[in-house]
């Protein structure tokens, strides 16, 4: 199966999932977010700003905040290139490219040598930590030579046996569902 193939297999999929499931799923990932060692001990945290066909990563921003963690979350700022600023509240969100909310210019730009930890979007994974992206390569070429714990957060409807990919896709550390998780 090519990544097309499988965007559009997951993307049917997707579209079939009852609002409640996303919403049930979503609050038993936040949880196991909340029990990894990895978030409790981290200071400063890099998180996707969920939109509605993802994870729904604002309970987990709002935890974090909430507990004193210095949040990151991605903003968009030329073609294929992003990087992390901090929030430290949702009011300095705004949307952005393709609709997705991100910091407003007055954010503090956050180091990749300053996480500790990253929760990151997915289409798909599988159980081996490969993760399917939207396919503009944003995260790859982001996450490529950073240390920190990367954990994918994927509805476990959507997880498949086996994601293709090629040289530049970066692997998860782990990858987070509502079912099993993977290390």
């Amino acid at each position: 199966m090519t990544k097309q193939e499988a965007r559009y297999l997951a993307g049917t999929i997707r579209n079939r999932l009852s609002d409640f499931y996303r919403e049930k799923a979503s609050q038993v990932i936040l949880e196991k977010v909340q029990q990894m060692e990895e978030y409790q001990n981290a200071e400063v945290i890099f998180c996707y700003v969920s939109t509605e066909d993802e994870v729904n990563t604002w309970p987990v921003i709002g935890h974090a905040l909430e507990h004193g963690k210095k949040v990151g979350v991605p903003v968009c700022i030329g073609d294929g290139i992003m990087e992390v600023r901090e929030i430290t509240s949702f009011s300095q969100l705004k949307k952005g490219a393709y609709g997705i909310m991100e910091p407003d210019s007055s954010c503090r730009k956050i180091e990749k040598e300053e996480i500790q930890l990253a929760l990151i979007p997915c289409v798909s994974a599988d159980q081996t930590g490969r993760r399917l992206g939207h396919g503009a390569g944003y995260y790859d070429r982001y996450l490529a030579d950073t240390r920190f714990v990367k954990a994918a957060l994927c509805w476990g409807e959507l997880m498949m046996d086996r994601i293709p990919v090629d040289e530049l896709d970066i692997r998860m550390d782990r990858v987070i569902s509502e079912k099993e998780d993977c290390e």
